[in-house]
């Protein structure tokens, strides 16, 4: 796997690519202080696999992780963090990043957050997992239930929200001008995106997440 390092810190680099160049399967292609001459070098380097710092001078790496998936969706990232607050994790995640080390525990765990990303797993270092586990727990039902809800696509939304006011599968079909075995499909695939078995669960959950009033 070619790896692209992004860091400010020359030294810190150094110690993580040797520790890189002594896995087999890794080829470190190159180095890069900031995100911008991180965007420059994927363009030129091709690579698989950036680890890259989230706080650097000039471009984040957030921006940088946004900009790369926005023209190098195939290639996947894992950032480094010295925050280990679920606020940073969740902006990572969002910007596109498929691993979260935490910076202090990356010569333990960046081999095994490697090996995760290469078989398609999101990682997330344990350091960094414990508070966002706890604020999930922490989070109302009316919370958890529109984080779901916000991750439907604008024609699940549409489907949701014909479903739960009850609108009849031909209603539905002729509401989104589709097929009625496709409105099957689509209803399959919402309640197993939400992972509901039946319109009754959906309803409830639509109050839960306080939205079947504007339904």
């Amino acid at each position: 796997m070619k790896v692209l390092l992004v860091d400010d810190h020359p030294l810190y680099r150094q110690g993580l690519r040797t520790l890189l160049e002594s896995i087999d399967s890794i080829e470190v292609v190159g180095e890069a202080g900031d995100g911008t001459e991180a965007l420059a070098m994927a363009d030129q380097l091709s690579p698989e696999l950036v680890i890259m710092d989230i706080t650097m001078p000039g471009q984040s790496g957030l921006e940088a992780t946004r900009q790369l998936k926005e023209y190098y969706p195939q290639i996947k990232v894992i950032m480094l963090s010295g925050y280990a607050d679920n606020v940073f994790v969740d902006q990572a995640l969002k910007a596109g990043a498929e691993g979260y080390v935490y910076k202090d525990a990356a010569y333990d765990e960046i081999s095994i957050a490697i090996d995760a990303v290469k078989k398609e797993r999101p990682y997330l270092s344990p350091a960094v997992l414990q508070p966002v586990v706890k604020s999930y727990l922490q989070s109302t039902p009316e919370e958890k239930a529109i984080s779901e809800y916000d991750k439907l696509t604008d024609r699940e939304k549409e489907m949701f929200m014909l479903l739960v006011r009850g609108r009849t599968r031909t209603v539905i079909a002729d509401t989104l001008n589709i097929s009625p075995k496709t409105v099957d499909r689509h209803r399959s695939n919402l309640l197993k995106k939400l992972g509901l078995n039946t319109e009754k669960e959906l309803k409830e959950f639509a109050l839960n997440a306080g939205l079947l009033d504007q339904a």
